[in-house]
């Protein structure tokens, strides 16, 4: 009966200990990139790449995992922008996340919640929300203008046959890759 007992007290310490030392909601969207993933890139515009059909090339980066990620300094990239960041002063092909439509900022963090999605487009537009219960949030990179002028294919950088797209949050990273060179894969 006191091995019963010992076990049952242990077990209940172990319970609590548990409990007591789990991050909570909020710790853990301090962490690294986890639940995010990159899902649907559009990397082709219809027809031929002008400032006018820019957004027709987009980056998602969703959350599906089952807290919220603080996403405040996000980066999102192409291969050429993340092969040239010691040289690339003009932010080519990069994309830092500050601020998100529908997301307020609280001590410094913007809390992405599971099921929502970031959609970066590359050409111009005013941030908004939109989708189902409005969980996707739009930012736009406006690309190809201002300081940015000179970037890209007319301000269209996803490489329609091949490339990678990444995030970046901390030390954190992840990628897909597309290659239409010899049949269609992604990965």
């Amino acid at each position: 009966m006191r091995r019963i007992l010992d076990g049952i007290v242990l077990a209940v310490a172990a319970v609590l200990l548990m409990a007591l030392t789990a991050p909570t909601a909020h710790a853990a969207a301090r962490r690294d990139i986890d639940g995010l993933v990159i899902g649907q890139v559009g990397y082709n515009a219809v027809g031929p790449d002008r400032l006018w059909n820019r957004n027709q090339e987009y980056i998602d980066v969703s959350n599906v995992g089952p807290s919220a990620v603080n996403v405040k300094g996000l980066v999102v990239e192409d291969s050429w922008a993340r092969a040239n960041r010691a040289t690339n002063d003009k932010g080519c092909n990069t994309f830092t996340v500050n601020s998100l439509p529908g997301v307020d900022e609280v001590d410094g963090e913007l809390l992405l919640q599971p099921r929502h999605t970031i959609r970066v487009y590359v050409g111009q537009g005013t941030p908004r929300t939109f989708g189902f219960g409005n969980r996707i949030h739009a930012v736009y990179m406006n690309h190809g203008v201002g300081d940015t002028a000179g970037c890209g294919y007319n301000g269209h950088f996803l490489n329609n046959a091949r490339d990678q797209v990444w995030i970046k949050l901390g030390d954190s990273e992840k990628s897909k890759s597309w290659d239409f060179r010899r049949g269609y894969y992604l990965r």
